[in-house]
């Protein structure tokens, strides 16, 4: 079957390219390094700034490719990355095929039938929280049915109910306090503290929740009078499901102290949620092969993104064993060095969201980006933590606007919302939320984030 021609090419070919194209440039820019050493204080290993010197050039041929890029998916950060992703899609995916989550979306939107003016900022605020502490984005396609149903029986448009339910879990995304996608793996790679600094991303989701609702009330459409009342006799969560939610609850409160007073990392994080899924999967009576099961279907579901990791590894190995990284670095640091002092911040920012109109995935976004951030930001005397944030915001709030996004392309074919079409309803709230992230950059450096 021949392809279509308007089709965007899969975010693995614009891997592909940039690959190509590093190793392109292993040829054409002078090799060169920085000097690094261990910080005692803080235990990472930091750029020693104005220490670049250039070295002995090491171009890497292009038949060399395919072997590193399996290097990079079995060495390095990457094997450990991409098995955090598939624990936590395995468990998600039971809680998901139990009903739970959809359970409560139907209960509440029930009771909400005659207070429609709260429904909005009630489904953006409950899928938030999914975005902010699971990074569940591509999750969200399966509850924009019940979306719309929830904003027909309300008497509002299609479209209303698929922004409600797509926006509200990415403006969770681009909080990500406790994000394991995007914020959990930049932090692993800038060596900080796993979900350390979460005190600003609380703030950023109230403001970004607020926005984002009243976006989606000022431009919702009715669609009728009533509407059809698609949920009007809504019973009540089942029993095994309300159990299955507060094991979810208190799994995520025992993570946080587990991050806070045991100082947890990506292992066991990993472990208890592969736990929680499992014993999920016994509470809703699955079986354990029907676990089983649940468990390889997340993982299936996960296997572009998470080799995505594992392909954008393959950009920074290349970059490294052509002793370029740093060339790049110090190429950008002098770019950035232009600017005023008060603007570095902001330069890292939108340059990140340039970044992921072409990598929409956030895991692959940061594998791509943090390597260089991080040693720019140490360079540039600027903290970790918000070259994290500016990586963050610039990876979820443009987010949605990529046509190679699989999140948004599925939503789209789900709600009959054509592209172009919903890049008029969207793009000024985009506005909004460049001008939201720009106060935040602002705001981190005054703080010393």
């Amino acid at each position: 079957m021949r392809e279509s021609k308007g089709r965007a090419p899969h975010v693995f070919l614009l891997l592909g390219g940039l690959i190509l194209l590093a190793a392109a440039l292993t040829w054409l820019i002078p090799a060169g390094s920085y000097d690094r050493v261990l910080d005692e204080a803080t235990g990472q290993t930091v750029v020693v700034p104005d220490s670049f010197t250039l070295t002995e050039p090491t171009p890497v041929a292009p038949w060399l490719l395919p072997r590193l890029l399996f290097e990079a998916l079995s060495t390095g950060p990457a094997p450990k990355l991409i098995s955090f992703v598939f624990f936590l899609s395995g468990a998600f995916e039971i809680i998901l095929e139990s009903g739970a989550v959809a359970g409560l979306c139907g209960w509440v939107v029930g009771r909400f039938r005659h207070r429609r003016g709260w429904l909005v900022p009630l489904f953006v605020g409950v899928f938030s929280l999914f975005g902010f502490t699971m990074g569940l984005t591509t999750a969200s396609i399966i509850f924009v049915p019940l979306g719309m149903a929830a904003a027909r029986s309300l008497g509002y448009d299609a479209r209303t109910g698929m922004a409600m339910v797509m926006l509200g879990t990415n403006a969770g995304f681009a909080a990500g306090g406790y994000n394991p996608f995007s914020v959990g793996i930049a932090q692993a790679i800038a060596e900080l503290p796993l979900y350390s600094g979460v005190w600003l991303r609380w703030l950023l989701l109230a403001v970004l929740v607020a926005s984002t609702s009243a976006y989606i009330l000022r431009r919702a459409e009715r669609a009728g009078p009533d509407g059809e009342e698609i949920f009007a006799e809504q019973p009540g969560i089942a029993q095994r499901q309300g159990l299955i939610l507060a094991l979810a609850l208190m799994m995520l409160l025992l993570v946080v102290w587990g991050i806070g007073a045991r100082g947890w990392g990506l292992g066991e994080i990993a472990a208890a949620f592969l736990v929680l899924g499992i014993v999920c999967g016994w509470v809703a009576g699955f079986g354990a092969n029907r676990t089983c099961e649940l468990l390889i279907s997340g993982c299936r579901k996960m296997v572009g993104g998470a080799l995505t990791i594992g392909v954008a590894s393959a950009l920074r190995l290349v970059l490294v064993q052509g002793g370029i990284l740093d060339s790049i670095v110090h190429g950008l640091l002098g770019l950035v060095e232009q600017l005023p002092a008060w603007s570095h911040l902001l330069g890292m920012f939108y340059t990140n969201a340039l970044l992921d109109l072409l990598i929409t995935s956030g895991s692959g976004h940061a594998a791509v980006a943090m390597p260089l951030m991080v040693p720019l930001a140490d360079a540039l005397s600027l903290s970790r933590q918000s070259a994290v944030l500016a990586f963050q915001l610039g990876d979820g709030l443009v987010n949605l606007t990529s046509p190679v996004s699989n999140t948004l392309v599925s939503c789209l074919a789900l709600s009959g919302v054509s592209y172009p079409q919903w890049l008029r309803y969207f793009l000024p709230l985009v506005g909004i939320y460049m001008a939201i992230g720009t106060g935040f950059m602002l705001l981190a450096g005054a703080v010393g984030y």
